[in-house]
């Protein structure tokens, strides 16, 4: 049943109406606030009574103690019809024909509640007490200045004073105290001199650098215009004295005051006639809705000749757009995760394995990084540098061509003396070639004599004899072809075939002294320099969650997850369905690789952001631009500083 309630209030000369639908049968009335027809008068009831319409007619009961008047009688149930109406302290009820698309209409005339007596009785002014005001007010205000200002401030002169206060049931100083000190700082008790050192004014940089000058600097101070400046102070992100359990505010909007907009960057060079190069950071309000695609840096070689990669001088990082599907990592490694990572498992010396991930890659103690991959304790288990199928066990080492081939050498000439000078000796007595260097893993000569067994106890008494046989040009001759012969040969297949080529980019000049170069291999540890990303806090998703490399055949590959991967499950700051992230879960403020706050900040200072670029941009220290903050002005342009130095 649909029901419209019409009220109806006299106000001055006139009438105020108010309409109210009600679906449903049962109009309950009263002064409480659930009620259907609501009467804010002290005299009635808050459930005073209830109608329930059917058939055009509505049946009235009154709840229990109360009552209802029909034509001039008190009752407590009876019925209305359309037309009638009943009254409730002073308020009429009625029911009314039916209206547009409404059953029935209910009119409730409410009375008017003369509240002037009431309100005259509660009124309360200073002449009926025979109190002054301007008297009492200034009695508050000398009391107030006396007990909160003057007794601390005579404390504040005499130390003495301030100790009998705090000890006292009088107010001290602390009473102008904004609120506890936070954890760290809780040793300095009530010495607010340590941080304030002028009374009334706020906390300067100074003063935190006296303790903390070893953190590292944002940007460079003098990188910054007068209008940002007053952001740099301290206390614009660390507020002490407030009911938070970190000094740091964490809030998203901290950063995106300054990122709200894109930042370019200029990178000056020294020398006027080559040109300045310009990078840019995009700009990032909210993780989830508004951050750039991730830029990653890759490890690149730096040769010597542009058109040969045959001498590495040096590796510089370079940052690389993740969307770039022509990316690619330049390690001169060969390697291919799909065939290691093979479910039905790959041969071994010790059998067929099947490898995960953690076999190779584990985290470092402070469950960021990886731990870096390495020959001997990654790959040799199954990748064993053996040459000679008589002496199984000797391996070459894992080095440089020039130690590889030298170590052949050492070993087939004392094979050729073991061989053919020791023909008088019994079969008991003849030295083995395993008797004259330690078998060990793959390792270089003489990086640790530990393992070295000391030269001349490691040959018998036989084998000096018949070293001193060899005295003639002849013979000596023949133990060096013969020993290089074969050092040759059992290089060629190493390098060329059995070991060194599965791995390596190996080139070979035939007119070289050496004649096989191994390309030196580096692999990229910090994929994300300007964020940071812990592993541990991840440890219970699967490492195929974020990097495809069961599907990886090639070592080039960049297995390093995009921004759309993270989104799965983090979000920005207030974000309902996703972990709620800020800037600073991902990104450093303070730069400890730069200037700290306690150094003087100087132009041409690797600091801030220029520091990121030089660190994660497209050259770095060995580029022959050098990287400086810039201001950016008032308009949004970029304001050149000239290096000084």
């Amino acid at each position: 049943m649909k029901l419209l309630i019409r009220y109806i209030n006299k106000q001055g000369q006139g009438e105020v109406s108010e309409q109210v639908v009600h679906n449903n049968n049962v109009l309950s009335i009263g002064r409480g606030t659930n009620q259907n027809i609501l009467l804010s008068d002290p005299k009635v009831a808050l459930n005073h009574a209830k109608i329930t319409i059917q058939d055009n007619a509505g049946k009235v009961s009154a709840s229990l103690g109360k009552y209802v008047i029909k034509n001039n009688e008190v009752v407590k149930k009876c019925t209305l019809i359309v037309g009638e109406e009943i009254e409730i302290s002073g308020h009429k009820i009625a029911l009314l024909p039916t209206e547009s698309n409404y059953d029935l209409v209910v009119l409730v005339s409410v009375n008017v509640i003369e509240q002037a007596a009431l309100q005259k009785r509660y009124q309360l002014n200073f002449n009926d007490i025979n109190m002054s005001k301007r008297s009492w007010s200034w009695t508050l205000f000398l009391s107030i200045t006396l007990l909160c200002l003057v007794l601390p401030v005579i404390g504040l002169i005499s130390p003495s004073w301030m100790d009998t206060l705090r000890q006292s049931p009088l107010p001290s100083d602390s009473q102008w105290s904004a609120g506890d000190l936070i954890k760290p700082h809780k040793f300095m008790g009530d010495d607010c001199a340590q941080c304030h050192t002028e009374l009334f004014v706020p906390t300067s940089n100074e003063t935190c650098q006296s303790c903390h000058s070893t953190v590292g600097r944002h940007v460079s101070d003098i990188a910054l215009s007068a209008s940002v400046n007053e952001e740099t102070q301290c206390a614009s992100c660390h507020k002490e004295h407030n009911p938070q359990q970190t000094l740091a505010d964490y809030s998203q909007q901290m950063c995106v005051d300054c990122h709200v907009d894109s930042i370019e960057i200029l990178m000056v060079n020294g020398d006027q006639n080559t040109q300045s190069a310009h990078a840019k950071l995009d700009r990032a309000t909210d993780f989830e809705h508004d951050h750039p695609a991730f830029n990653v840096s890759v490890l690149t070689a730096v040769t010597d000749n542009e058109k040969s990669i045959k001498n590495i001088i040096d590796w510089q990082p370079k940052r690389i757009a993740l969307t770039d599907n022509k990316s690619s990592e330049e390690s001169n490694l060969k390697f291919s995760h799909q065939l290691h990572m093979d479910p039905a498992g790959i041969k071994s010396a010790t059998g067929d394995v099947t490898l995960v991930c953690a076999d190779c890659h584990v985290a470092e103690s402070n469950g960021r990084e990886m731990q870096p991959i390495t020959m001997e304790k990654n790959c040799q288990s199954c990748h064993a540098l053996t040459f000679d199928v008589d002496d199984p066990m000797r391996v070459v080492p894992h080095g440089s061509p020039d130690e590889v081939l030298l170590m052949m050498r050492e070993y087939y000439a004392f094979r050729y003396i073991y061989k053919n000078l020791n023909k008088d000796a019994t079969q008991a007595d003849i030295v083995k070639a395993g008797d004259l260097f330690t078998v060990r893993d793959a390792r270089r000569p003489g990086r640790d004599k530990g393992l070295r067994k000391d030269f001349e106890h490691s040959l018998n008494e036989n084998t000096i004899a018949s070293i001193e046989k060899l005295t003639k040009d002849t013979i000596r001759t023949d133990a060096l072809v013969w020993a290089e012969s074969r050092a040759y040969v059992a290089a060629t297949d190493i390098f060329e075939r059995q070991a060194c080529d599965v791995c390596h980019v190996v080139t070979k000049d035939s007119n070289a002294e050496l004649p096989w170069q191994v390309q030196p291999v580096k692999l990229t540890r910090q994929w994300l320099p300007a964020a940071k990303f812990p592993h541990d806090a991840h440890q219970t998703n699967e490492c195929e969650t974020c990097h495809a490399a069961s599907s990886s055949e090639l070592s080039n590959d960049i297995l390093m997850p995009d921004i759309e991967n993270c989104q799965q499950c983090h979000g920005s700051e207030n974000s309902k369905n996703l972990i709620p992230n800020t800037c600073i879960d991902c990104h450093n403020f303070h730069d400890t690789q730069t200037h700290t706050l306690g150094s003087a900040s100087k132009v041409g200072a690797s600091n801030g952001v220029g520091h990121f670029l030089q660190h994660n941009s497209l050259n770095h220290s060995k580029s022959p631009f050098t990287y400086q903050p810039v201001a950016t002005s008032t308009e949004g342009k970029v304001e050149a500083i000239k290096d000084e130095e």
